[in-house]
């Protein structure tokens, strides 16, 4: 398991920066950065790529054959970042960021299973969740009307 505890804390807290800068700039009167484009599509291309990151960490967890039991991550993580992408590519803002915020919390809860397996610890199960609550509320801040 993970040793280093204080890399990946401050990474996995520096990566939900962007979910809390698009939830709190539009309150200071910012809706969109200057040659990046709006909040919310910046928010939502950002919330892609790490629910790709975060089922991609689960591929890695299957192939080395630590998976709990009967959980098959290949499956799953793409079942997850599928849904999340086509929202994404064929659906409105609101709906994509709602799919983000529902894959968040179900990688959550594979991770969840993942800890109570020992394949993941304790430690980084809860960096987990901290870093998974501040981009759900950030998102559902961002969609909200």
């Amino acid at each position: 398991m993970i040793q280093d505890t204080r890399l990946y804390t401050a990474l996995a807290l520096a990566g939900t920066i962007p979910f809390i800068a698009s939830a709190l700039l539009p309150m200071l009167g910012y809706d969109s950065l200057p040659y990046l484009g709006p909040l919310d599509k910046l928010v939502a291309s950002y919330g892609l790529a790490i629910v790709c990151f975060l089922a991609g960490a689960h591929w890695g967890i299957y192939l080395s054959g630590r998976s709990a039991g009967s959980l098959n991550l290949f499956v799953i993580s793409n079942v997850i970042f599928l849904a999340v992408w086509f929202a994404y590519v064929g659906a409105g803002i609101k709906i994509a960021i709602g799919v983000q915020m529902f894959a968040f919390l179900a990688l959550l809860f594979i991770d969840l299973r993942l800890k109570d397996s020992d394949v993941i610890s304790a430690a980084y199960f809860r960096v987990r969740t901290m870093a998974t609550t501040i981009a759900v509320v950030s998102l559902l801040i961002v969609i909200a009307p």
